[in-house]
């Protein structure tokens, strides 16, 4: 691995939790805030079981509020893990945490959640936005299940490719799988194309998994369709950003239709969140992209369907 970092976790859930816990395992000194699980990991360690390795951290670096997570000193890294609807709680969780030279990553869904970040932190911080292609859940306080992917992609805030490097290396001499995304947007857009269609049709079905989505005719066509209009204002998108890359819409739901069809009994985080009672990332992954397809001119009537189903679905 390159030199080693210090890394802070902040919205260290089932996401921030499990890579926090792999740049642990590579040799880098990473540190929990924590909230719910705090008691729990303090007395009994953070714990992992996934196909890739089991792995515990016995006694992490854990705190519960940011001030006393800023106490161990300067981070080289924040590692942001929260949903997109705590956005706005980032200049309280990350901010005691940051120096000028502290670089973020954030591995969250959505269209503009790099934006949003960006405006939550000081000027001239180096922020990237990372996609988590991955099944990972809460298990009992202070334990993580992974269940199946694991790989990150990640794109720098402004396409710079030797700011990308920095991100990449930081996974270097870990079990994850990373790859770097020259075009940030366009990685936002491939993401969307699976986390509209399946989280959405996963809750407006009654909280169901993957599977039922797939194994239903009627359910995979209305999956296929909401990727198709996906990739068309993704592309539109790129177009109006002066972008080069495009997304290949046939290959992309080729390949999300094979995938899910593998993936069993799978319950987006999404479903989880609706399951649970909590708030969904509504405007984040379906609101933001059909308001972004009327200001291109796109026809989005699936998307447009969806967004409103599952608007109407989401607590609070």
């Amino acid at each position: 691995m390159g030199a080693r970092k210090r890394v802070a976790v902040v919205g260290a859930g089932a996401v921030g939790s499990y890579y926090g816990m792999r740049l642990a395992e590579a040799g880098h000194d990473v540190r929990f805030l924590m909230r719910r699980d705090f008691e729990a990991v303090t007395s009994g360690g953070l714990h992992l079981s996934s196909p890739l390795g089991d792995l515990s951290l016995e006694h992490p670096t854990v705190e519960a509020t940011p001030e006393a997570l800023a106490s161990h000193g300067d981070v080289d890294w924040v590692l942001v893990g929260l949903k997109a609807t705590a956005i706005s709680d980032l200049p309280e969780l990350a901010g005691p945490l940051l120096s000028p030279r502290t670089r973020v990553l954030a591995i969250m869904n959505g269209l503009i959640v790099d934006r949003e970040i960006a405006a939550q932190l000081p000027k001239g911080t180096s922020l990237f936005g990372g996609l988590g292609f991955i099944g990972v859940i809460r298990g009992e306080p202070g334990r993580v299940i992974h269940q199946e992917f694991g790989a990150v992609n990640i794109g720098h805030y402004g396409d710079d490719p030797e700011e990308l490097e920095h991100a990449v290396d930081l996974f270097d001499g870990s079990v994850v799988e990373v790859r770097s995304e020259a075009c940030l947007l366009k990685a936002r857009w491939e993401k969307l194309g699976w986390n509209v269609p399946f989280n959405g049709l996963c809750v407006v079905a009654g909280g169901v998994a993957t599977d039922e989505v797939i194994h239903d005719p009627a359910l995979q066509e209305a999956a296929h369709q909401i990727m198709r209009e996906v990739v068309a204002v993704g592309n539109a998108d790129l177009a109006s950003a002066g972008a080069t890359p495009r997304i290949d819409g046939d290959a992309l739901c080729r390949q999300y239709l094979t995938q899910t069809a593998g993936m069993g009994t799978y319950r987006p985080s999404t479903v989880i969140d609706y399951v649970d009672g909590r708030p969904l990332e509504v405007d984040a992954i379906f609101r933001q992209p059909v308001e972004r397809a009327s200001e291109l001119g796109v026809p989005t009537p699936w998307m447009s369907m969806l967004a409103s189903l599952v608007g109407k679905l989401s607590p609070g």
